[in-house]
């Protein structure tokens, strides 16, 4: 034989004992020195016999090759066949993988959705060119951020800074306009913007221009842009839209671009118009109304920016010391700034599906344990046959994985029905991106996440499987039981599963009794059968005070005549549908120090008899009347805490306050106060001024009903084409939705969180089954001689629950220690109701042991039923 075909013979023998590729080298180093040793043997000189090994060593390396691609091929083989029998290894217990993969699947399924809602809220980054460079300012007062920017502070600090590429401000607010001519009126939602938020923003309209510099100034500007929506909504999408105009309140309006498909910024609007630098509004320092943002220049630090926006800070406070001292600018990231009110209860609804998953895993680990006592035998025989400890555990891995993943499959499925309910959570707009999806990077996820699952859940159940003495397994005798640190380990993971649902069901119950609190608020006003809408003359067609005085007041009359309505009013902000909007008010003469701002209170503007319509109490003085209208002295009517606040122990009726630097105005009435901003908030200090003194062109409306509120909506419809075809009732919906919306977000939070809790409180009492389950099955002999000597069926049934409550009671236990540091994060959720609230953690305690009682008795009730003869047979 030539020392090739030697040489290939041999290894092709070696490539079926070696485990390594450094054996396998030693092995043909090994055979290389025998080759040399045979040519000299032969009569070859040393030096020639090694020239000729190295000669052949490129044979070698070749077969080395081929070794190498054999055990690729033979590996691959391997995984293929793990994998098949791994499959009927799962087919033949297909009761148990189903029940596996459908609890994994509700863990991999909830995290995956949550992981999708987290990724687009606080993991993806903005949806615009260099994201990072994107700052969002707020206003400081004595170094705490105070909320928006005043309109006028903000040109000196775009004028003065060069530290931004550009800085571009916006309103907090939104504003209504009424569309005319070419069909019904249309209201619309317009954002006012700075001629270079767009630019900041790096976004460019896809169809026209953007606003230029020069229409900022000068208030002329009479250019607007519209989103992509609204161009197909009304111009069907034709490129004339560009150019054409719109009848804005009765004012042409000339469009002069289209934004881009799907974008939105803080807010949804139909169209943006040019903040006015020269507009009669908020031009006083201390009215706060604009979010600024800025794109940083390049190579600049928003450390480096920040120390700018100070000094000019200091520069406008040292210049207006009655409005600026102690008044600054915060710069932050703007990605940070959008997701601010919405990070904790995501993380907080993460977290929760975390623990989910751990009990979810635990549940399955314990199956997997109890299948792998049964498999002991197995395991034993194909030990003895030959096969290794760690050909053992691959296969072990590999099935524990082909169920996860399957799971996982399950788990996607899952996550699609609870995306519906998690978007609510997400305020796509203020992100200024699409709602989130599944994305590719959710379903990897997905999977990264199965494939974790199944490493954890099958790792230990593995390791004990094939970790056994096949000769003692082997033994009958030997198989009669489990052992007993199998048990412990079975028992250990109940008890983890039990207080992780203590710990989810005391936090889910302190934010039910938070929302039980809510629903019960005392709002300060009725909501009961209650219309609200807007509406909105045209200024064009009521130029003077007068005349849109007497449109409202005529309105308010005839909708009052309407059949069904027992009252009507109308006000510029409704509670709640319309929050915020606060103005300054101190006695007159008592001027704030510098850099204060004296008492806030929300200011609003109401006719004769809201607070009857409404149903707030007026405590003292009167109400509004017809008689407080244009060259009238100006009044005002104050709610409690406002007397409280500037007036404490002293009769207000008859004193004069100062509102904002704009009127001083008399004190003719107090009434209770009322939750204005949110139902969550504490009532607010509100101030209502004379609506005929303000003479608004816009106004909201509230109409107390017989009975069903909707069926009016139609008429009040009517009787606005017959009196002024131009006035639009807009958003009509009653104050039940209004208080069901401002409650969503927190309501959705709950639910799911309560959704997840009881997922967990039924795992665990499935894990709690399980595993006594399991005992009564290995202990059939144990139960059938004690029924045989003597022993009762409650004496059974008391065994068995025993050994069930103290897995429980350890679990308790466990988890009300936890308890208290696991419920920090809902904290801020609360409503009136402490942390350490003794009615949730009762609650808690009870609803798990009763469950767990329930699951303990199952298991129980079927031992003490058994056949002792047949039992005993059997053994």
């Amino acid at each position: 034989m030539s020392p090739y075909r030697w040489i290939k013979s041999a290894l092709q023998s070696l490539c079926r004992k070696a485990e390594l590729d450094g054996e396998l080298d030693e092995e043909l180093r090994s055979v290389l020195t025998m080759i040399v040793e045979e040519k000299i043997r032969a009569g070859v000189a040393p030096a020639d016999a090694v020239r000729q090994a190295k000669i052949e060593m490129g044979g070698v390396e070749q077969v080395k090759e081929e070794v190498r691609r054999e055990r690729m091929g033979a590996g691959l083989d391997t995984l293929v066949q793990d994998v098949r029998f791994s499959l009927r290894a799962l087919r033949r217990n297909a009761g148990l993988t189903a029940i596996a993969a459908l609890i994994l699947a509700i863990g991999i399924g909830a995290n995956t959705a949550l992981f999708g809602t987290v990724h687009a809220a606080l993991l993806r980054s903005l949806p615009f060119p260099d994201p990072h460079r994107l700052v969002l300012a707020q206003k400081t007062r004595n170094g705490e951020v105070s909320g928006p920017v005043s309109r006028v502070d903000y040109f000196d600090y775009r004028d003065g800074g060069s530290s931004f590429q550009e800085l571009a401000a916006l309103p907090d607010f939104t504003v209504q306009h009424t569309v005319t001519g070419g069909g019904d009126p249309e209201l619309v939602q317009a954002s006012y913007v700075t001629w270079n938020l767009f630019p900041a923003l790096g976004v460019a309209p896809v169809a026209g221009r953007g606003f230029l510099p020069a229409e900022e100034a000068g208030g002329s500007a009479s250019t607007l842009l519209i989103s992509h929506g609204y161009w197909q909504r009304r111009f069907g999408g034709t490129p004339e839209a560009v150019g054409s105009t719109l009848t804005l309140d009765g004012e042409a309006q000339t469009i002069v671009g289209i934004m881009p498909p799907g974008f939105r910024f803080l807010y949804d609007a139909d169209l943006w118009r040019l903040v006015d630098r020269d507009g009669p509004i908020d031009t006083q320092r201390d009215s706060h109304s604009h979010y600024v943002v800025g794109r940083l220049a390049p190579g600049v630090t928003m450390e480096q920016a920040q120390d700018e926006m100070n000094a000019i800070s200091e520069a406008l406070a040292a210049q207006f010391p009655d409005s600026n001292t102690g008044k600054g600018l915060r710069l932050e990231d703007l990605h940070s700034f959008l997701v601010r009110d919405v990070r904790t209860s995501l993380l907080l609804l993460m977290g929760t599906t975390v623990l989910v998953l751990l009990i979810a895993c635990g549940n399955v680990a314990g199956l997997l344990l109890a299948r792998g006592e049964r498999r002991q035998s197995e395991m034993a025989m194909r030990t003895a046959l030959g096969a290794s400890r760690a050909r053992l555990l691959r296969q072990l891995l590999t099935e524990s994985l082909i169920l996860t993943v399957g799971a996982g499959l399950l788990g996607i499925g899952v996550a699609f029905l609870l995306q519906d309910v998690l978007l609510r959570l997400l305020p796509a707009g203020d992100l200024g991106i699409h709602p989130p999806s599944l994305s590719l990077t959710a379903l990897a996820f997905t999977l990264l996440l199965s494939m974790a699952t199944g490493l954890l859940v099958g790792t230990v159940p593995a390791l004990r499987s094939s970790s056994m003495d096949p000769a003692r397994q082997l033994r009958s005798e030997s198989r009669a039981s489990p052992s007993t640190r199998s048990t412990r380990l079975r028992s250990s993971l109940v008890v983890g599963q039990v207080a992780l649902s203590v710990v989810l069901l005391i936090g889910s119950g302190l934010l039910i009794r938070s929302l039980a609190r809510l629903s019960t608020v005392d709002l300060g006003f009725d909501s009961e059968n209650l219309l609200t809408g807007q509406l909105q003359i045209q200024i064009p067609d009521y130029p003077t005070p007068e005349e849109r005085n007497r449109f409202f007041a005529s309105l308010q009359e005839e909708i009052g005549a309407l059949p069904g309505v027992e009252g009507i009013s109308l006000i510029n902000k409704l509670p709640i549908l319309s929050p915020w909007q606060d103005w300054a008010i101190w006695p007159v003469g008592e001027d704030p120090a510098p850099g204060e701002r004296g008492l806030s209170a929300m200011a609003r503007w109401v006719p004769p008899g809201y607070f009857e319509t409404m149903g707030i109490p007026v405590l003292s003085g009167r109400d509004i009347s017809r008689a407080d209208g244009p060259g009238n002295p100006f009044v005002v009517v104050v709610s409690q805490s406002v007397v409280e606040t500037l007036f404490p122990g002293a009769d207000p009726i008859g004193r004069v306050v100062t509102i904002a630097d704009w009127r001083d105005c008399e004190i003719v009435g107090v009434v209770e106060d009322a939750r204005v901003n949110t139902i969550r908030g504490e009532p607010d200090a509100t101030m209502y001024m004379s609506a005929d003194q303000m003479a608004p062109a816009r106004m909201q409306v509230a109409v107390r009903t017989a009975g069903t509120s909707e069926l009016l909506i139609g008429p009040i419809q009517n009787l606005l084409r017959r009196k002024d075809p131009n006035v639009l009732f807009a958003w009509p919906r009653t104050m039940a939705t209004l208080l069901e919306e401002d409650m969503v977000g927190f309501r959705t939070m709950i639910l799911s969180l309560t959704l997840f809790s009881l997922t967990a409180l039924l795992l665990a009492a499935i894990g709690i089954y399980g595993v006594l389950a399991y005992q009564v099955s290995q202990r059939k002999a144990e139960l059938g001689l004690r029924l045989a000597i003597g022993a009762s069926e409650g004496d059974l049934v008391r065994m068995i629950l025993k050994r069930g409550m103290v897995l429980v009671t350890v679990g308790l236990a466990l988890g009300l220690a936890v308890a208290y540091p696991g419920t920090l994060a809902v904290r801020q959720f609360l409503y009136q109701v402490q942390l350490l609230d003794t009615t949730t953690y009762l609650g808690a305690v009870f609803t798990l042991a009763l469950v767990a009682a329930v699951a303990c008795f199952l298991p129980a009730r079927r031992a003490s039923q058994g056949n002792v003869v047949d039992v005993l047979r059997t053994e």
